[in-house]
């Protein structure tokens, strides 16, 4: 005999007891990527994605943080159990249907870049977690383009915003917006993380490059699509990982994980 009542909500995240052969509780969402442990699991790696009927233990003292395909950003503390369980798509509307089938595209991507990005710091000898708060910087900021590579840039509502890894002296350096004439004599004063470009950069734009006295990085400027939506997390980070903004993508992930702590 099973009893399913609903007993807790962790964020969008709904809990149901449920009598089991282990007395594991059910997760309704139908799928999941988990972005963070901590401390770091081995059962419970950053890109591990959870499907229906996959049972997630997260161990005492542990707190993971799970992406799900409806966007819902959830930790969950341990000790804990949970199997995952099939989300029905309510037949209201065809754009509630395309939403379904893009939640598990863009969690596969995001589960794939992750699980990527882990297995490459391990190669190199860096912490198993891709969540390292111990520096902070501009880099920090997901909306912020480092100018330390040439590499795509994500930007959203038309503004540019540029970070560097060091901070302690200014700079002067250029920026040439596409085939433009180049803006000179910009001033990156000291201690500042981050550079916005004055104005807003315009559509016909593709490209920018910045030149310091040491560097010049040629950025491709990927823009926000106008029917995405800004405030789903699962939109968002899809669409970084799929334009190249690695950098960027992995200051989202570790933004989503801080602020539910």
């Amino acid at each position: 005999m099973s009893l399913m009542r609903p007993i807790s909500q962790i964020a969008s995240l709904t809990l149901v007891a449920a009598i089991l052969v282990t007395a594991q509780r059910a997760v309704a969402g139908t799928q999941y990527v988990v972005l963070s442990s901590e401390p770091v699991v081995d059962e419970l790696p950053p890109g591990k994605l959870f499907t229906p009927s996959d049972i997630i233990n997260v161990p005492a003292g542990t707190v993971v943080t799970l992406l799900g395909e409806d966007g819902s950003v959830n930790p969950i503390s341990g000790p804990a159990a949970f199997v995952v369980t099939e989300d029905a798509l309510m037949p209201d509307s065809s754009q509630r249907a395309a939403d379904k089938q893009a939640g598990p595209s863009n969690l596969a991507l995001i589960a794939s870049f992750l699980a990527n990005e882990r297995q490459r710091t391990e190669s190199i000898g860096s912490a198993r977690t891709i969540i390292d708060r111990s520096k902070s910087s501009g880099l920090d900021d997901p909306w912020a383009i480092s100018i330390d590579e040439s590499a795509p840039g994500c930007i959203r509502n038309g503004e540019v915003v540029l970070a560097r890894q060091g901070m302690g002296e200014s700079a002067v350096f250029s920026v040439r917006l596409g085939d433009g004439e180049p803006l000179n004599g910009l001033v990156w004063s000291a201690g500042k993380p981050t550079y916005s470009l004055p104005g807003l950069i315009p559509t016909n734009v593709k490209s920018l490059v910045v030149e310091t006295n040491k560097t010049s990085t040629l950025i491709e400027i990927k823009v926000f699509p106008k029917n995405a939506v800004l405030e789903n997390p699962l939109e968002v980070l899809g669409w970084m990982v799929s334009s190249g903004c690695k950098r960027q993508a992995l200051a989202l992930v570790r933004q989503l994980v801080t602020k539910q702590q």
